[in-house]
């Protein structure tokens, strides 16, 4: 599920065979083709420039005052700048932005359009792909002093063009579409298969790129991967509120969008993604799985499933097995299925706001009110979702190689992710699950030896030793050698062994 996002594209191309470039020029694709990708997605890969002095580092969020300006300007060096596609092609790098290797964001989730398109043209597989890049540069460059030209129009958009792309991107056709795409229900399976989620991106790309073409066009960009990228990331950076008092050294604050940026994030959270349920974050399985002999009675036992990142497209997770054991338990538990399709640890809610923790967390209580028993489970992100909601269980918390400490984590690349969210997801989740520990709920937490993996769990040992020494028998880390990645569930699963640890962590507190 760590995937090579160059099949990604090559998914994407084969699926928009029927768009054209809005160049005469170019072909009609764009795809960086020598990308690597983490699990996100998210292309990785030097961003060139030695003798570029802006500093961007790691920190600089899109919502500092001088972020657009410094994104703009990097647009107009990769129009003017003397660089040759041979010498690129011929592995002559051009360098390094200074304290910034890499373009590590998502591409739906970034508002760097001007590394974005560095990235793009500094790892053109074509002479036509790096021209693509430029001319892209340029367009965007245009329509920008076009749109600050205009009499009241502060923005670096047209008044109204955010709300159109985010209007295009929720209408009811485009969610039948999705549906159609989506060939079997996520709860009635674990995980599916990494193939099937990388031709649903493409597809989803395709469905999202062509709804958008009138203003890619209207924008100058291509109607391609590359120019959609690029149209989002302006929009984001117009859309997002300036800290004009904040210091140049100072950038941990909570990021705030504009009204008509939070609707665009919204609605690309519930285009991407393989959930058709209402609202795509939660599902109620009463009965979940059971079989038409067995009795439907609600049970005294609630679990919630909490959904990970999966192949780069959400959806919900460990339908099968929970429908297996459901089967096999005398009395039958109900199930929440729970996800987070815009892919932010549970922080941001479905209107495309930072209010995510408080959303979901009371969701959750509404749901367990009912019940005697709550479990909770989750793989990856999933897994700290399990963790960070830790307070709401009344038996046990699993979680398969959760993330703790997201600052350091590759697999967190959302602009929007500023230290200060990443800092009180941290600071949420010890304390809730210091307050699980207490009050008797065990949290078992599966890991394989990737040192990424065992660095988390490694942080959540010292801390809850230090706040919870006396209790800290109930947290119990179980490490499987034989795994040596991050999808330890996904192992288990195929060793056969996810059902007994399920089973095994799950009911380990529970009494009917």
């Amino acid at each position: 599920r760590r995937h090579n996002v160059s099949l990604a594209y090559l998914f994407m191309a084969v699926c928009q065979l029927r768009c054209s470039c809005y160049t005469s020029t170019a072909s009609a694709f764009a795809f960086p083709s020598s990308v690597s990708t983490g699990r996100l997605g998210c292309a990785l890969g030097a961003v060139p420039s030695t003798d570029f002095q802006i500093v961007l580092p790691p920190e600089f969020e899109p919502n500092h005052p001088h972020f657009f300006q410094r994104q703009l300007d990097l647009c107009r060096r990769i129009v003017t700048e003397d660089a040759t596609t041979t010498s690129y092609l011929d592995g002559d790098r051009i360098g390094v932005l200074p304290e910034r290797h890499r373009f590590v964001e998502h591409p739906r989730c970034t508002a760097r359009f001007g590394e974005a398109l560095l990235h793009a043209r500094d790892h053109a597989s074509s002479d036509n792909e790096y021209k693509l890049a430029i001319y892209n540069a340029q367009s965007l460059v245009d329509y920008v002093e076009s749109s600050l030209d205009e009499s009241n129009n502060t923005l670096a958009v047209r008044n109204g063009l955010i709300n159109d792309i985010a209007e295009c991107l929720s209408t009811s056709s485009l969610y039948q579409f999705r549906k159609l795409q989506l060939e079997c229900d996520a709860s009635d399976s674990d995980f599916t298969p990494e193939q099937f989620d990388l031709e649903l991106i493409g597809r989803l790309y395709y469905s999202a790129i062509s709804r958008t073409e009138p203003y890619l066009r209207e924008v100058g960009l291509t109607f391609d991967h590359t120019g959609f990228t690029a149209l989002l990331a302006l929009c984001r950076a117009s859309s997002a509120t300036d800290c004009a008092s904040m210091s140049s050294s100072k950038y941990q604050y909570m990021p705030i969008l504009s009204e008509p940026g939070a609707r665009l994030d919204a609605a690309l959270s519930n285009h991407f993604n393989a959930i058709t349920v209402t609202g795509r974050r939660f599902f109620f399985s009463h009965h979940h799985g059971l079989e038409s002999s067995r009795p439907k009675t609600r049970g005294k036992h609630l679990i919630v499933a909490f959904s990970s990142l999966g192949n780069g497209i959400v959806r919900h997770e460990f339908g099968g097995s929970l429908a297996k054991l459901n089967n096999q338990m005398a009395e039958s538990f109900s199930v929440l299925f729970v996800a987070d399709p815009a892919q932010s640890w549970y922080q941001k809610d479905d209107r495309g706001g930072f209010n995510g923790f408080a959303q979901y967390e009371s969701r959750i209580k509404a749901a367990s009110k009912p019940y005697k028993h709550v479990s909770l489970i989750g793989d990856s992100m999933g897994g700290s979702g399990a963790l960070l909601f830790s307070h709401l269980a009344t038996e046990s918390v699993v979680a398969f190689a959760p993330q703790v400490d997201l600052a350091r984590d590759a697999h967190v690349s959302r602009d929007d992710m500023t230290l200060l969210v990443k800092e009180k997801f941290q600071t949420r989740l010890f304390e809730n699950a210091e307050e699980a520990i207490k009050k008797g709920v065990t949290l078992f937490v599966h890991r394989g030896v990737e040192s990424s993996d065992t660095q988390h769990t490694d942080q959540l040992m010292s801390r809850l030793a230090s706040k919870c020494p006396l209790e800290n028998e109930r947290l119990k880390i179980i490490e499987h050698s034989d795994c040596n990645h991050h999808q330890i569930a996904v192992h288990l699963k195929q060793k056969g062994h996810l059902l007994e640890a399920i089973s095994t962590c799950l009911m380990s507190n529970v009494v009917m």
